[in-house]
C-alpha cells in the first residue's frame, strides 16, 4: 500500500505554510512568520506532488519532530513548532551543506492531515527584463540567488509525514543526496528508522515480477515465454541492479524485453508492484537475498511436463524434422500414475 492513495493525492491541497532560512553560511536560521494568506500554493502543491514517491520510514519512540507536529494538530504555534523544527534542522545540517530554505507545509488529503518538510536548494539565475512595449532598448540582466525553481532536483530533502492517531507515524522519505537509503544527518533530525529492510524489499521485487509474470506469460516474446521465471532471477542475481520508481524502464526491459506503453502487463506490473509495498521505495537489489529455487519444469507443446532440479536438466536433440527428443536418464521410476497433482504450469 502506498502512502497516499490516488483519491489523497488528487484531493491535496496546502492549508497552512512556513519556510525558514538555512545553510553553511549562516551562523544561526532566519526564522520567518506564517504565510499568511497562502502565497502561489498552486507553483508549492506541484513541487510536492512530483516528489510523492519515496522511502518508508517510521519514527522512533520519544522522536522530538513527531512530537512537535503532533502538537501543530492540537493547537500548537505554527510558528514557533516549525521555528523550533529549523533550528535543530539547521544545526545538523550546516557542515559543507548547501545554502536554502527549510520549508513546512500542512497540507490536507480530504479526511487526513500531513506534513511535508523539504529543504528547499537556493538556485541561482539569470533575470531578464525588457523595456515597454514598442521602446527601443538595452534590456537588464539581474542574477538573482534566493529562488524557488520548478525542478524537483531543487528540493533536495522531502519528509512527508503521516500521524498515527495516538503515537508514531509513517515518513516518507526522498533525499536526493543518498536516494536509496537516507542521509546520516537527516535520518538524525528525524530520529527515524526504515520500515522495509532493503534486502527484504529485493525479495518482494522478485515475487511481483515473478506473479506478474505468470499473468501474462502468452503475451510476451518467445525468448522471454520460454524461460521467464529463470531470466527474473538470471537478470537480479547479476549485480548491480537498483529499483528506482522514477526510472524503472531498463530493469523492466531486462526481464520482460521491450514493452509498449499501452501493454496491458504494465498496469499487472503497477499494482503488484503496490500489493508488495515495492511500488515507491528505492534501493539496490541485493543478489544475495534473490535466492533462485533448485526446481526446474520443463513443459513440451503436447502438454508433457518434466520437473527436475538444478543441475540434472535432462538432455535435448533437434531432430532432423524439427522436433525436439527429450531423454532422461534415471536410477529407477517410482511413480507412473495418473496425475491428481495441483500444478499452475501457465500454458
Amino acid at each position: 500500500m502506498g502512502f497516499l492513495q490516488d483519491e489523497e493525492k488528487d484531493a491535496l491541497t496546502i492549508r497552512r505554510m512556513i519556510f525558514h532560512v538555512v545553510g553553511k553560511d549562516l551562523a544561526e536560521p532566519v526564522l520567518l512568520p506564517e504565510i499568511t494568506p497562502l502565497q502561489e500554493p498552486g507553483f508549492f502543491l506541484a513541487r510536492v506532488k512530483l516528489a510523492l514517491r519515496g522511502n518508508l520510514f517510521a519514527f522512533r519512540d520519544g522522536a522530538a519532530v513527531e512530537a512537535t507536529l503532533r502538537g501543530l494538530t492540537t493547537g500548537g504555534n505554527f510558528a514557533e513548532g516549525t521555528q523550533a523544527l529549523a533550528r535543530e534542522f539547521h544545526r545538523l545540517h550546516r557542515t559543507g551543506t548547501s545554502n536554502g530554505v527549510f520549508l513546512v507545509f500542512e497540507l490536507a488529503t480530504g479526511q487526513d492531515t500531513v506534513f511535508a518538510l523539504i529543504k528547499y536548494d537556493h538556485d541561482e539565475v539569470v533575470h531578464y527584463s525588457l523595456g515597454n512595449p514598442g521602446e527601443e532598448g538595452m534590456p537588464h540582466l539581474e542574477r538573482l540567488q534566493k529562488t524557488f525553481v520548478k525542478k524537483t532536483e531543487a528540493m533536495q530533502k522531502i519528509a512527508l509525514v503521516r500521524l498515527d492517531p495516538v503515537a508514531g507515524g509513517r515518513i516518507m522519505v526522498r533525499d536526493r543526496s543518498k536516494p536509496t537509503h537516507i542521509s546520516e544527518y537527516f535520518e538524525t533530525f528525524l530520529d527515524a528508522r526504515r520500515v522495509n529492510a532493503p534486502d527484504e524489499l529485493s525479495g518482494k521485487l522478485v515475487d511481483a515480477l515473478r506473479e506478474t509474470f505468470r499473468k501474462h506469460k502468452d503475451t510476451l516474446p518467445e525468448n522471454v515465454r520460454e524461460g521467464g521465471v529463470n531470466r527474473i532471477y538470471e537478470t537480479l542475481r547479476q549485480g548491480g541492479h537498483r529499483y528506482d520508481p522514477e526510472d524503472p524502464e531498463p530493469l523492466f526491459t531486462a526481464v520482460f524485453g521491450r514493452l509498449a506503453e499501452d501493454a496491458p502487463i504494465r498496469r499487472t506490473l503497477d499494482r503488484m508492484l503496490r500489493e508488495h509495498g515495492v511500488s515507491e521505495e528505492t534501493f539496490e537489489i541485493n543478489p544475495e537475498r534473490v535466492r533462485k529455487p533448485s526446481r526446474r519444469v520443463m513443459e513440451t507443446a503436447e502438454g508433457t511436463v518434466v520437473l527436475y532440479d538444478e543441475g540434472h536438466r535432462p538432455t535435448t536433440e533437434r531432430m532432423e524434422d524439427g522436433r525436439e527428443r527429450i531423454e532422461i536418464v534415471t536410477a529407477g521410476i517410482t511413480r507412473d500414475d495418473v496425475d491428481i497433482d495441483k500444478r499452475t504450469l501457465g500454458r
